[in-house]
């Protein structure tokens, strides 16, 4: 993303907490955390009103977000994003959501996982979205958030106990779904 679109993008807003940088948009995004264990950057992709292209620089047709990676199409995904309902269309390329394969368009929800090709790895936040689920959360309630999630509950994946842990990369537990197809 060129440093004018950032500009031209929703405002960011950047708070120093004291231990640590926090970023805030208002808008549905995407965060990219990287397509390896080389990535040392975080990017913050605003998910604009309408139709964002991801793909490679070499698409027929530009691409909105340019990745490069192995199992990333030319022209791999769309995600639509009307009156703030976001949508991953698949494009019949390799996609999951929370580890679980994606053939057809989806419907995204705050706090989806979502893995192109085969290790290009992306949160999906919609901040409005997860204000809602907040206000549904009882007056600190130590329950999670995470019990008031719109996703569907028969993808719940069960990730290897802490014995286990060290010899799977988060890399692997995310895409492991759609590295067989």
């Amino acid at each position: 993303m060129s440093c004018n679109a950032l500009f031209q993008s929703p405002p960011l807003d950047l708070i120093d907490t004291g231990k640590g940088l926090k970023v805030q948009t208002a808008t549905p995004h995407l965060v990219s955390l990287g397509s390896g264990r080389l990535s040392v950057a975080i990017t913050l992709l605003p998910l604009k009103e309408g139709i964002t292209r991801i793909g490679r620089d070499d698409a027929p047709v530009p691409q909105d977000i340019a990745i490069e990676g192995p199992g990333i199409e030319a022209e791999h995904c769309r995600i639509e994003n009307r009156g703030g309902v976001v949508t991953l269309d698949p494009c019949g390329h390799r996609c999951s959501l929370d580890g679980v394969p994606v053939t057809r368009p989806t419907q995204l929800t705050q706090g989806y996982t979502l893995c192109l090709g085969k290790s290009y790895i992306f949160r999906f936040n919609h901040p409005e979205e997860a204000n809602r689920m907040k206000s549904m959360l009882p007056q600190k309630s130590p329950v999670s958030p995470l019990v008031y999630s719109t996703g569907n509950l028969s993808s719940l994946t069960l990730y290897p106990t802490s014995q286990h842990a060290s010899s799977t990369s988060m890399e692997d537990l995310l895409c492991m779904c759609v590295s067989n197809t």
